[in-house]
This record gives C-alpha cells, sequence and structure tokens, in this order.
C-alpha cells in the first residue's frame, strides 16, 4: 500500500501511516565507488559447489552481488577505462625504463670497447716501434759484419798481390784497384767490385757529352741526347739496354737540365733511382750503373748551385746503398776552393769547351781503365 493514498475505510487509517505497511520505494541504489572493487577484486569472490538443497552448481558470490545490486554499464566502463589507462601507464614505465637501461647498458659497452682499442691500439704501436729497433739494430750489425769481412778480404787480397803492377794511369784517392787474370777488383767509397776485364761500356749523357766517341773510342755505344731528363731518359732511352746480354757498364751522365727546370734535389735523385732500376731490370748478370755527378755552371746562380751541391750528395748516398752501382765525383773537376773555373767553359757559361771537355773525358778514360781495364 502507498503512504500516499488518502481516503477508504476508517478502521484501516492506521495502517495508512504505519511505514510497516509502506510499498519499497522504487528508485536506484549507488554503489559508492570505494566499494565497486567488490564486483572484480578476487578477495571478495567465493565458489560454490552446492546449492541451499544439496544440488551441485558452479556459481560464485559475484552473481549474488549483481543479482541484489544494479551496476550501470557506464560504471563499469569507466572502470574498466581506468583500469586500461592506468595499465598503459605502468607499461609505458616500464619501457622508459627498460629503454634507459639499455641505453645505459650500451654506453658502458662502448666506453668498455673504446677503451679496449685503445689499449690494443697503444700496444700495437709499442710492438711495432719495439721490431723496428731490433730490425734496425740487426741490419746495423749484419752491415758491421759485411764491412768487417769485406775489410778483412781486401787485405789478404792486397797482402797476395804485392808484386802485381798496376798498368795505365794512377787511380784516383780512395779508389783501390786490384788486377788478377780475369778480374779486376775496384774498391771506392766502402764497395768492392769483381769486374771482368774489358767488360762492354755503354753511355747515355746529354749534351754536355758531345764529342766523347772521339775521345774514348772503343765504347760499345753512345747515347747522347742534347737537351734531355732524367724522366724523358727513363721513358725514351731506357729500353736500349733491355737488349744488352751480359756484364756490362752503362755510365749516366744526366741531371743539369733538371735542376735548370728547378726540380727538388730530392725529385732529382728519385728519377735517377727509377733509371737505374729500369737499366739493370731483367738482367740475369751484373750491369753495373756509374752514376757522373751534376756539373756546375757559370750560369748557376745560389740556388741552383745549393740544388747541386744537394743532389750530387744524395747521388753519392743513393750510389753507396744500392748494388751494382757507383758514383763518379765528376762536378770537382770544374771548381777550384769552390769556386767554378771559367776557362772550362764558353761564352754561354752553359756548354764545355774544348779544354774543359778533355778533362771530363780523361776523368772518365781513367776510370774505365782502373775500372775493367778499358782503353
Amino acid at each position: 500500500m502507498s503512504s500516499n493514498k488518502k481516503g477508504g475505510d476508517e478502521r484501516f487509517l492506521r495502517v495508512q501511516k504505519d511505514p510497516r505497511f509502506w510499498e519499497m520505494p522504487e528508485r536506484e541504489r549507488k554503489i559508492d565507488k570505494r566499494f565497486q572493487s567488490m564486483f572484480h577484486d578476487k578477495r571478495f569472490t567465493e565458489k560454490y559447489t552446492v546449492n541451499k538443497r544439496g544440488r551441485p552448481i558452479n556459481q560464485t558470490s559475484t552473481e549474488d552481488l549483481k543479482h541484489f545490486y544494479n551496476v550501470s554499464s557506464s560504471e563499469d566502463e569507466d572502470d574498466d577505462e581506468e583500469g586500461v589507462k592506468s595499465k598503459k601507464k605502468k607499461e609505458v614505465k616500464e619501457e622508459l625504463v627498460k629503454v634507459e637501461i639499455e641505453v645505459k647498458v650500451e654506453k658502458e659497452v662502448k666506453v668498455e670497447i673504446e677503451v679496449k682499442v685503445e689499449k690494443e691500439v697503444k700496444v700495437e704501436k709499442e710492438v711495432k716501434v719495439e721490431i723496428e729497433v731490433k730490425e734496425e739494430l740487426v741490419k746495423v750489425e749484419i752491415e758491421v759484419k759485411v764491412e768487417k769481412e769485406v775489410k778483412v778480404k781486401v787485405e789478404k787480397e792486397v797482402k797476395e798481390s804485392k808484386d802485381v803492377k798496376a798498368e795505365g794511369p794512377p787511380s784516383e784517392r780512395g779508389v783501390r784497384v786490384i788486377e788478377e787474370d780475369e778480374l779486376v777488383r775496384y774498391t771506392a767509397a766502402e764497395k768492392t767490385f769483381a769486374v771482368r776485364k774489358g767488360l762492354p761500356v755503354y753511355l747515355l749523357a746529354a749534351s754536355i757529352c758531345q764529342g766523347v766517341e772521339e775521345q774514348i773510342p772503343h765504347l760499345t755505344a753512345a747515347y747522347v741526347h742534347p737537351d734531355t731528363f732524367l724522366a724523358r731518359s727513363l721513358e725514351q732511352h731506357a729500353w736500349k739496354f733491355d737488349r744488352v746480354t751480359g756484364e756490362a757498364l752503362v755510365v749516366v751522365h744526366i741531371g743539369t737540365d733538371d735542376v735548370a727546370s728547378g726540380l727538388s734535389p730530392a725529385a732529382i735523385v728519385g728519377q735517377m733511382e727509377a733509371l737505374i732500376d729500369r737499366i739493370q731490370h731483367g738482367h740475369a748478370e751484373p750491369l753495373y750503373v756509374a752514376v757522373c755527378s751534376i756539373l756546375p755552371r757559370l750560369v748557376d746562380n745560389q740556388r741552383t748551385m745549393g740544388t747541386v751541391r744537394d743532389t750530387n750528395r744524395r747521388f753519392h748516398e743513393l750510389c753507396r746503398r744500392k748494388k751494382d752501382t757507383i758514383h763518379l765525383p765528376t762536378g770537382k773537376l770544374f771548381l777550384h776552393h769552390r769556386q767554378i773555373i771559367q776557362n772550362y767553359f764558353t761564352g754561354d757559361g752553359v756548354h764545355l769547351n774544348v779544354e774543359g771537355k778533355k778533362v771530363l773525358f780523361n776523368y772518365l778514360k781513367t776510370f774505365l781503365w782502373h775500372f775493367c781495364k778499358h782503353s
């Protein structure tokens, strides 16, 4: 009976005012958010296996709560959305922490690798330096040993050949010549050459040696090329010695025009070494090369004079270390107290006159006589 209903039998008026007989109001009972977790929290869940009559069932207390409480779907969705959001936030946070850890580990590994590589490079450099020092020491020991052996051998040969009389013009200072039956032992600049007597002699020179055939008539061949350079001779003339067979000597007198062109001493010596290597390439028997000094000229200035001196010094060092190669200091013939002898040059100050060529060719004849008994 509704409490708002009025009228009727007076005997039942008391019932209308008694709340025990009122109907339950038809309104929703909202669940506080603090207690909404009881619908999905496992701590509020209890599983039933039998009902009140003893029949087996499969039911939980959550279903009873849903029976007695009306929960709107919007609240469930809100709860689900909040759960999803919190779960995503948690996952993102965990992912960020994981990425930070990975970056940190990667940095540590990178630093460790860099330190390791730096240590390896340092150790490698130290080992390399140690190996180079050892190789240099071994090289020096070998050179000292070879020098001693050559010295002992030369002294022995000198002692054994005391009765041998040298023929021809006197040898220059610092040169030792020992003549045997078929060989000539020529020693200069701490190098000894065992040369067959009368071996073929070739000349490769610039215009400064024009007319050499008249002064040294028994040359096998004289290749005189005016205004030539070392690079041009390497490209155009060195192949001619490929036809040489057996033991022979090649005298090279080139380089004056290279100095005049402005090349540095290092560049000139490098081209000379390349020319020597090309001449000697592919020969089974020794092909000796005699490198003449670059002659000073009256037209040289202070710069070119310095280039000539430095180049000739480097020629000497080059011939000392290369096999079957000897340096001929022809430049000294044209200096007196470090001054150029003007009487040996023509009026242009570049070319040798008759007297100058005579001095140069007589020196070459003397060298050829002592080196291989070439007359």
